[in-house]
């Protein structure tokens, strides 16, 4: 009857053991992390008697949580997976909508600027539409500079943002390696059951971080859990920590790097980021905002660099040369905070047309320099000069060390460069600065259809140009033009009326200009080029000025302004777009690994319901046996009496 009694009392205590394990499932239900525990009975040792073995009923062998390292592994890994693309796309789509805005883009910035060039062609000698010019102009730059600096402070966002999730990925770090400690010693303590609790705020814990960054976790024999992130970086072993930190990119100030606390990073970059919030940001900052930031200033370089050389062929209403009508173009070129050379390159512009949206680099092997465009790693080598995409780099100053490394981007400085010079509409060069005529005692009808300004280095003419046709100019019965004024130095020029009097164009040497004669002359007729003087009706710079508009100018003079944004534009759309569509992928993909997870590990109501009937008919039984116990010893006592 005590073995009977016993029995019976700890058969309760393991149900009443049970059932609070049941309600503690239901209860956490709701409660993110928690995975459902189960009391594990085994059987006690059996008791040897002469006839056999009689059994002693059972005991609590511990209270073990639902686990499935495979699919916990997955949910961490989609975890990272959608938080990189959710990241990606939350920006992404801000420089979507920025630059898509049909109405205040920069292309009809763009269209409106030229369409004043073409009022002011229209209208030279007036001021309303020379008026109108320079404030379309400043509301171009103003387009411009307002998208730089919308962008910028994406870029000052997107630093901030690295800066908070380094912070928070320390702060998880801390909190594992706490409760790593916690667990093993719980573990050394000589409790046979794990902590459970403590092991499902370590899970959650997990989550959080492969929110931040991409995961790898290994379970130590202690019960610690080592913890790598990225490409294979250890931020947890045991109860020990590695810290990450920001760090200023060591070309570009306004990059900031995740690196690790005490180590340089790689090469200045954040290469061992992988996946998580992190690298979504700097998957934006690589794929979207730094290449749009290139594309625009590339606009900007392509609109003040070929206006300006257009413009200072004209004349202004002042009877002047035309001057830049905005800011000409400065290439800074920034030194790896490292260099130990004392080389300072500079960088000039040569062709605007060949220039790329891209970064370039300047490094120095030891025995020569290299000059690469990063977009595609285009490059070329030699002692310098350097000339690659219309950009020339001279580094013949200083003395250069090994693994000196330089990064400019003329398109990207253009963009935070990008100003109005001229603010005097009386200033715009619409007129040539050459005009011609044709001697009024000539015999034949030749002419000169066009004056073509190239260069102004010998502008103002000193004298009138005088081309008079002589059927020998250039040996007998060999036709041309002898060349008289100018800056000198001009040879006969060929041209045969038999052949090519339905146009021919003629370059006037070191004048910089040609012209295109045409027709039949007769020995001796004289045409001349001269200085325009006192003529405020010339439209005829204007009219080159607007045709720059249709002009493919970039990206290797396959692009007008307006089409290099609109692909800029177009690309954005397209990337963002694609990324949408990962991050739809991404959120079906862990919602499926989540429900696959809490079907295994999750608290299910109807099950517990189904345990707690079954716990309860249980413990009213082991009541029960407890009763007949009592009964028995009961009637033993009467029959004693």
């Amino acid at each position: 009857m005590v073995d009977m009694l016993r029995l019976g009392s700890n058969t309760l205590s393991n149900l009443q053991q049970a059932l609070s394990t049941t309600g503690n499932n239901i209860a956490n239900v709701n409660t993110e992390g928690f995975s459902r525990q189960t009391v594990q009975f085994e059987t006690n040792d059996s008791q040897q008697f002469g006839f056999g073995f009689v059994g002693q009923g059972s005991r609590v062998q511990g209270v073990n949580r639902s686990y499935n390292d495979f699919l916990t592994s997955q949910v961490q890994n989609f975890t990272s997976n959608q938080s990189q693309q959710s990241a990606f796309v939350e920006f992404s789509s801000r420089v979507d909508n920025i630059l898509a805005n049909s109405d205040a883009s920069l292309s009809a910035s763009i269209q409106k600027f030229f369409t004043s060039v073409n009022d002011v062609a229209a209208s030279p000698s007036t001021l309303p539409e020379r008026q109108t010019m320079i404030g379309e102009a400043t509301n171009l730059v103003s387009s411009q500079q307002n998208f730089q600096q919308m962008l910028q402070d994406l870029n000052s966002e997107v630093n901030a943002e690295i800066r908070l999730a380094v912070k928070e990925v320390n702060s998880l770090a801390e909190s594992i390696s706490a409760l790593n400690k916690q667990i093993t010693a719980s573990i050394g303590s000589g409790v046979q059951s794990a902590p459970n609790d403590l092991l499902d705020q370590r899970d959650k814990l997990i989550k959080q971080l492969s929110e931040k960054i991409s995961v790898t976790t290994i379970e130590q024999p202690d019960a610690s859990l080592s913890v790598f992130i990225g490409k294979g970086q250890p931020l947890v072993i045991g109860g020990q920590i590695t810290r990450l930190q920001t760090e200023v990119n060591g070309h570009d100030a306004t990059r900031l790097e995740v690196g690790v606390e005490g180590q340089a990073t790689i090469n200045g970059t954040s290469q061992f980021v992988s996946g998580g919030h992190l690298q979504g940001l700097l998957d934006f900052r690589s794929r979207v905002l730094y290449p749009s930031q290139s594309q625009l200033g590339l606009v900007a370089l392509g609109v003040s660099e070929t206006v300006n050389a257009q413009h200072s062929l004209g004349l202004d209403l002042n009877g002047n040369l035309g001057q830049d009508l905005f800011a000409s173009a400065e290439i800074p070129v920034t030194p790896k905070t490292t260099n130990a050379g004392t080389v300072v390159p500079v960088a000039s512009l040569t062709d605007v047309s060949q220039v790329r949206a891209s970064d370039y680099q300047v490094t120095y092997d030891g025995s020569q320099w290299h000059m690469t465009r990063l977009l595609d790693n285009t490059s070329i080598a030699g002692a310098g000069p350097l000339s690659l995409d219309g950009i020339e780099v001279d580094v013949s100053s200083g003395v250069p060390s090994a693994g000196d490394s330089f990064i400019l981007n003329p398109a990207r400085s253009a963009s935070a460069n990008f100003a109005l010079q001229i603010t005097d509409p009386r200033k715009i060069a619409a007129a040539s600065a050459v005009t011609s005529s044709v001697s009024s005692g000539n015999a034949g009808d030749g002419k000169i259809d066009a004056v073509a300004v190239a260069a102004t280095n010998t502008l103002p003419l000193a004298s009138p140009v005088t081309l008079t046709f002589n059927p020998d100019a250039l040996g007998v019965g060999v036709p041309g033009f002898d060349v008289t004024g100018g800056p000198g130095g001009i040879g006969p020029l060929p041209y045969d009326p038999a052949t090519e009097s339905a146009g021919k164009s003629l370059a006037l040497g070191a004048t910089g200009l040609s012209v295109t004669v045409s027709a039949v002359p007769e020995a001796g007729d004289a045409l001349t080029i001269s200085n325009n003087t006192g003529a405020t009706g010339d439209n005829r710079n204007a009219l080159k000025l607007g045709e720059l508009q249709t002009s493919a100018t970039l990206n290797g003079g396959v692009d007008t302004f307006q089409e290099a944004y609109g692909s800029m534009v177009a690309q954005v759309g397209v990337t963002n777009s694609q990324g949408m569509s990962n991050l739809e992928l991404e959120t079906s993909l862990l919602q499926q690994a989540e429900q696959y997870k809490d079907s295994v590990v999750g608290v299910n109501l109807d099950e517990e319901a189904a345990n707690l009937m079954r716990f309860q008919q249980s413990y009213q039984a082991a009541a029960q046996l407890i009763k007949v116990s009592e009964d028995m010893f009961q009637t033993l006592m009467a029959s004693l009496r």
